[in-house]
Protein backbone atom coordinates (compact mmCIF):
# COMPACT_ATOMS: atom_id res chain seq x y z
CA UNK A 1 0.00 0.00 0.00
CA UNK A 2 3.24 2.25 0.31
CA UNK A 3 3.70 2.77 -3.63
CA UNK A 4 -0.38 4.04 -3.50
CA UNK A 5 0.34 6.31 -0.95
CA UNK A 6 3.72 7.67 -2.40
CA UNK A 7 2.25 7.62 -5.70
CA UNK A 8 -1.16 9.61 -5.22
CA UNK A 9 1.22 11.86 -2.87
CA UNK A 10 3.72 12.66 -6.53
CA UNK A 11 0.38 12.69 -8.33
CA UNK A 12 -1.51 15.20 -5.90
CA UNK A 13 1.55 17.62 -6.23
CA UNK A 14 1.44 17.66 -9.97
CA UNK A 15 -2.02 18.11 -10.41
CA UNK A 16 -2.34 21.03 -8.00
CA UNK A 17 0.52 22.98 -9.63
CA UNK A 18 -0.60 23.08 -13.25
CA UNK A 19 -4.28 23.13 -12.01
CA UNK A 20 -4.45 26.21 -9.18
CA UNK A 21 -5.05 28.88 -11.60
CA UNK A 22 -8.24 27.45 -13.24
CA UNK A 23 -9.51 25.99 -9.78
CA UNK A 24 -9.13 29.75 -8.27
CA UNK A 25 -11.33 30.79 -10.90
CA UNK A 26 -14.01 28.27 -10.70
CA UNK A 27 -14.49 29.27 -7.61
CA UNK A 28 -14.73 33.06 -8.37
CA UNK A 29 -16.89 32.31 -11.17
CA UNK A 30 -19.30 30.14 -8.92
CA UNK A 31 -19.38 32.40 -6.42
CA UNK A 32 -19.05 35.98 -7.72
CA UNK A 33 -21.24 37.92 -10.90
CA UNK A 34 -19.26 40.26 -11.89
CA UNK A 35 -17.24 37.98 -14.70
CA UNK A 36 -17.71 37.61 -17.80
CA UNK A 37 -16.11 34.28 -18.63
CA UNK A 38 -13.35 32.48 -17.70
CA UNK A 39 -10.75 35.06 -19.94
CA UNK A 40 -12.19 37.97 -18.39
CA UNK A 41 -12.09 36.49 -14.62
CA UNK A 42 -8.23 35.56 -15.32
CA UNK A 43 -7.77 39.44 -16.86
CA UNK A 44 -9.28 40.96 -14.06
CA UNK A 45 -7.72 39.00 -11.62
CA UNK A 46 -4.19 39.51 -12.84
CA UNK A 47 -5.17 43.17 -13.52
CA UNK A 48 -5.95 44.04 -10.14
CA UNK A 49 -3.89 41.43 -7.87
CA UNK A 50 -0.89 40.31 -10.63
CA UNK A 51 -0.39 36.39 -10.98
CA UNK A 52 -0.21 36.07 -7.33
CA UNK A 53 -3.90 36.53 -7.29
CA UNK A 54 -4.85 33.32 -9.10
CA UNK A 55 -2.48 31.35 -6.59
CA UNK A 56 -4.62 32.71 -3.43
CA UNK A 57 -4.79 29.81 -0.91
CA UNK A 58 -2.80 27.54 -2.77
CA UNK A 59 -0.02 27.20 0.47
CA UNK A 60 -2.98 24.82 2.36
CA UNK A 61 -3.37 22.88 -1.01
CA UNK A 62 0.06 22.47 -1.33
CA UNK A 63 0.96 21.17 1.87
CA UNK A 64 -2.37 18.94 1.76
CA UNK A 65 -2.88 17.64 -1.62
CA UNK A 66 -0.58 15.39 -2.16
CA UNK A 67 -1.42 13.92 1.03
CA UNK A 68 -5.18 13.66 0.62
CA UNK A 69 -4.50 12.15 -2.98
CA UNK A 70 -2.37 9.52 -0.84
CA UNK A 71 -5.06 8.60 1.23
CA UNK A 72 -7.59 8.81 -1.94
CA UNK A 73 -5.09 6.03 -3.79
CA UNK A 74 -4.14 4.21 -0.95
CA UNK A 75 -7.44 3.62 0.07
CA UNK A 76 -8.25 2.18 -3.32
CA UNK A 77 -5.16 0.06 -2.96
CA UNK A 78 -6.38 -1.40 0.20
CA UNK A 79 -9.73 -2.14 -1.44
CA UNK A 80 -8.40 -3.95 -4.30
CA UNK A 81 -5.91 -5.69 -2.02
CA UNK A 82 -8.84 -6.81 0.33
CA UNK A 83 -11.23 -8.03 -2.69
CA UNK A 84 -8.22 -9.15 -4.52
CA UNK A 85 -5.13 -10.56 -1.86
CA UNK A 86 -3.01 -11.85 -4.51
CA UNK A 87 -3.35 -8.68 -7.25
CA UNK A 88 -0.67 -6.63 -6.06
CA UNK A 89 0.93 -4.68 -8.94
CA UNK A 90 -0.10 -2.10 -11.72
CA UNK A 91 -0.89 -4.49 -14.50
CA UNK A 92 -3.28 -6.68 -12.58
CA UNK A 93 -5.42 -4.32 -11.20
CA UNK A 94 -6.74 -3.14 -15.23
CA UNK A 95 -8.31 -6.55 -15.88
CA UNK A 96 -10.36 -6.55 -12.62
CA UNK A 97 -14.39 -6.11 -12.39
CA UNK A 98 -15.36 -2.87 -12.76
CA UNK A 99 -17.77 -3.06 -9.97
CA UNK A 100 -14.15 -4.18 -7.47
CA UNK A 101 -12.84 -0.75 -9.00
CA UNK A 102 -16.51 1.07 -7.77
CA UNK A 103 -15.94 -0.47 -4.62
CA UNK A 104 -12.12 0.19 -4.38
CA UNK A 105 -12.85 3.89 -5.40
CA UNK A 106 -15.89 4.07 -2.85
CA UNK A 107 -13.40 2.93 0.27
CA UNK A 108 -10.65 5.50 -1.39
CA UNK A 109 -12.83 8.34 -1.24
CA UNK A 110 -14.12 7.60 2.37
CA UNK A 111 -10.92 7.55 4.09
CA UNK A 112 -9.74 11.52 2.32
CA UNK A 113 -13.17 13.21 2.66
CA UNK A 114 -12.74 13.97 6.29
CA UNK A 115 -9.69 15.83 6.08
CA UNK A 116 -10.75 17.50 2.99
CA UNK A 117 -13.57 19.63 4.02
CA UNK A 118 -11.64 22.29 6.04
CA UNK A 119 -8.83 22.58 3.26
CA UNK A 120 -11.26 23.45 1.02
CA UNK A 121 -13.12 25.87 2.71
CA UNK A 122 -9.47 27.54 4.04
CA UNK A 123 -8.95 27.35 0.17
CA UNK A 124 -12.54 29.15 -0.93
CA UNK A 125 -12.39 31.50 1.51
CA UNK A 126 -8.71 32.43 0.47
CA UNK A 127 -9.96 32.50 -3.79
CA UNK A 128 -12.67 34.80 -3.14
CA UNK A 129 -11.08 37.13 -2.21
CA UNK A 130 -10.76 39.67 -4.70
CA UNK A 131 -9.24 42.73 -3.45
CA UNK A 132 -5.33 44.06 -3.77
CA UNK A 133 -3.34 42.48 -1.01
CA UNK A 134 0.39 41.91 -0.72
CA UNK A 135 2.15 39.82 1.07
CA UNK A 136 3.65 42.46 3.13
CA UNK A 137 1.65 45.33 2.83
CA UNK A 138 -0.81 46.23 5.28
CA UNK A 139 -4.50 44.68 4.98
CA UNK A 140 -7.99 45.41 5.15
CA UNK A 141 -9.97 43.78 8.39
CA UNK A 142 -12.25 42.02 6.12
CA UNK A 143 -9.72 39.76 4.19
CA UNK A 144 -7.54 37.30 5.39
CA UNK A 145 -3.48 37.38 4.86
CA UNK A 146 -3.11 33.87 4.67
CA UNK A 147 -4.48 30.39 5.79
CA UNK A 148 -3.51 30.39 9.27
CA UNK A 149 -5.25 33.93 9.91
CA UNK A 150 -8.37 32.78 7.88
CA UNK A 151 -8.24 29.08 10.29
CA UNK A 152 -7.96 31.10 13.37
CA UNK A 153 -10.64 33.69 11.97
CA UNK A 154 -13.03 30.86 11.45
CA UNK A 155 -12.33 29.15 14.90
CA UNK A 156 -12.85 32.29 16.56
CA UNK A 157 -16.53 33.36 14.85
CA UNK A 158 -17.83 29.86 14.47
CA UNK A 159 -16.13 27.89 16.43
CA UNK A 160 -14.48 24.65 15.36
CA UNK A 161 -17.71 24.01 13.72
CA UNK A 162 -16.59 26.42 10.98
CA UNK A 163 -13.82 24.70 9.42
CA UNK A 164 -16.48 22.25 8.64
CA UNK A 165 -18.92 24.57 6.90
CA UNK A 166 -20.23 22.79 3.67
CA UNK A 167 -19.38 19.50 4.71
CA UNK A 168 -22.00 17.31 3.65
CA UNK A 169 -22.01 18.64 0.27
CA UNK A 170 -17.88 18.02 0.33
CA UNK A 171 -19.33 14.05 1.30
CA UNK A 172 -21.86 13.75 -1.21
CA UNK A 173 -19.66 15.59 -4.04
CA UNK A 174 -16.64 13.67 -3.28
CA UNK A 175 -18.89 10.14 -3.37
CA UNK A 176 -20.64 10.88 -6.18
CA UNK A 177 -17.86 12.27 -8.29
CA UNK A 178 -15.76 9.41 -7.42
CA UNK A 179 -17.88 7.09 -8.36
CA UNK A 180 -16.86 8.23 -12.18
CA UNK A 181 -13.47 9.51 -11.58
CA UNK A 182 -11.06 6.06 -11.23
CA UNK A 183 -13.72 3.81 -13.31
CA UNK A 184 -13.63 5.89 -16.22
CA UNK A 185 -10.06 6.19 -16.52
CA UNK A 186 -9.97 2.28 -16.16
CA UNK A 187 -12.66 1.86 -18.83
CA UNK A 188 -10.90 4.03 -21.35
CA UNK A 189 -7.37 2.55 -20.25
CA UNK A 190 -9.31 -0.94 -21.18
CA UNK A 191 -10.50 0.07 -24.75
CA UNK A 192 -7.03 1.58 -25.99
CA UNK A 193 -5.40 -1.09 -24.58
CA UNK A 194 -7.63 -4.01 -26.35
CA UNK A 195 -6.94 -1.70 -29.32
CA UNK A 196 -2.89 -1.34 -28.62
CA UNK A 197 -3.43 1.77 -28.56
CA UNK A 198 -1.79 2.11 -25.11
CA UNK A 199 0.61 5.49 -24.29
CA UNK A 200 1.23 8.36 -22.63
CA UNK A 201 -0.59 10.11 -24.51
CA UNK A 202 -3.78 7.41 -23.96
CA UNK A 203 -3.11 7.61 -20.68
CA UNK A 204 -3.04 11.69 -20.80
CA UNK A 205 -6.71 11.66 -22.58
CA UNK A 206 -7.98 9.01 -20.22
CA UNK A 207 -7.19 10.82 -17.04
CA UNK A 208 -8.07 13.97 -18.17
CA UNK A 209 -11.93 12.70 -19.46
CA UNK A 210 -12.09 10.78 -16.04
CA UNK A 211 -11.44 14.35 -14.17
CA UNK A 212 -14.30 15.72 -16.69
CA UNK A 213 -16.47 13.10 -16.10
CA UNK A 214 -16.05 13.49 -11.97
CA UNK A 215 -16.31 17.23 -12.43
CA UNK A 216 -19.34 17.98 -14.62
CA UNK A 217 -21.37 15.17 -12.46
CA UNK A 218 -21.08 17.56 -9.10
CA UNK A 219 -21.08 20.72 -10.59
CA UNK A 220 -24.02 22.20 -9.11
CA UNK A 221 -22.73 20.46 -5.74
CA UNK A 222 -19.67 22.20 -6.19
CA UNK A 223 -21.01 25.62 -6.73
CA UNK A 224 -23.63 25.19 -3.69
CA UNK A 225 -20.15 24.06 -1.82
CA UNK A 226 -18.71 26.82 -2.73
CA UNK A 227 -21.67 29.59 -1.83
CA UNK A 228 -21.95 28.20 1.44
CA UNK A 229 -18.03 28.03 2.49
CA UNK A 230 -17.55 31.97 1.02
CA UNK A 231 -20.36 33.51 2.75
CA UNK A 232 -19.51 35.82 5.41
CA UNK A 233 -22.35 36.07 7.67
CA UNK A 234 -20.96 33.97 10.19
CA UNK A 235 -25.13 32.05 9.97
CA UNK A 236 -25.30 28.37 9.84
CA UNK A 237 -27.18 27.86 6.16
CA UNK A 238 -28.62 24.24 4.94
CA UNK A 239 -27.34 23.11 1.65
CA UNK A 240 -31.06 22.85 1.15
CA UNK A 241 -31.58 26.60 1.93
CA UNK A 242 -28.48 27.73 0.26
CA UNK A 243 -29.71 25.49 -2.98
CA UNK A 244 -33.47 27.14 -3.19
CA UNK A 245 -31.37 30.85 -2.84
CA UNK A 246 -29.73 30.27 -5.74
CA UNK A 247 -32.19 28.47 -7.70
CA UNK A 248 -34.28 31.78 -6.68
CA UNK A 249 -32.12 34.69 -6.96
CA UNK A 250 -30.29 33.09 -10.18
CA UNK A 251 -32.36 30.40 -11.94
CA UNK A 252 -31.07 26.71 -12.68
CA UNK A 253 -28.23 27.76 -15.27
CA UNK A 254 -26.44 29.57 -11.96
CA UNK A 255 -25.60 25.74 -10.84
CA UNK A 256 -23.59 25.55 -13.56
CA UNK A 257 -21.49 28.47 -13.53
CA UNK A 258 -17.85 28.08 -14.22
CA UNK A 259 -18.84 24.64 -16.10
CA UNK A 260 -16.20 25.72 -19.07
CA UNK A 261 -13.34 26.22 -16.19
CA UNK A 262 -14.26 23.12 -14.14
CA UNK A 263 -14.18 20.95 -17.24
CA UNK A 264 -10.89 22.50 -18.79
CA UNK A 265 -9.18 22.51 -15.16
CA UNK A 266 -10.61 18.53 -14.55
CA UNK A 267 -9.10 17.71 -18.27
CA UNK A 268 -5.28 19.07 -17.41
CA UNK A 269 -4.98 18.65 -13.63
CA UNK A 270 -6.52 14.81 -13.86
CA UNK A 271 -4.23 13.95 -17.17
CA UNK A 272 -0.86 15.01 -15.27
CA UNK A 273 -2.38 13.36 -11.82
CA UNK A 274 -2.71 9.56 -13.68
CA UNK A 275 0.27 9.49 -15.21
CA UNK A 276 2.19 10.58 -12.68
CA UNK A 277 0.54 8.19 -10.60
CA UNK A 278 0.71 5.43 -12.76
CA UNK A 279 4.60 5.92 -13.31
CA UNK A 280 5.51 6.31 -9.46
CA UNK A 281 3.46 3.18 -8.93
CA UNK A 282 4.92 1.57 -11.33
CA UNK A 283 8.74 2.60 -10.44
CA UNK A 284 8.05 1.69 -6.41
CA UNK A 285 5.78 -0.97 -6.69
Amino acid sequence: MYADFIAGWAAGGAGLLVGHPLDTVKARLQTMNVYKGIVDCMVQTMKHESVYGLYKGMFVPFISTGALHSLLFAGYGAGLKFLHPGDSNVMARKDLPMTDILIASICGTLVQVGPVIPVELLKTKLQVQRENVGHFSKHSKNLYAGPMECARETVRTEGIRGLFKGGSVVFFRDNIGYLFYIPVYEGLSRYFRRHNLENTYTQLFAGGCAGVSGWISVCPLEVVKNRIQADKSHKTISPKEMTLKIYREEGIRSFYRGGWAISLRGFVVNAVIFVVYENTYAFFD
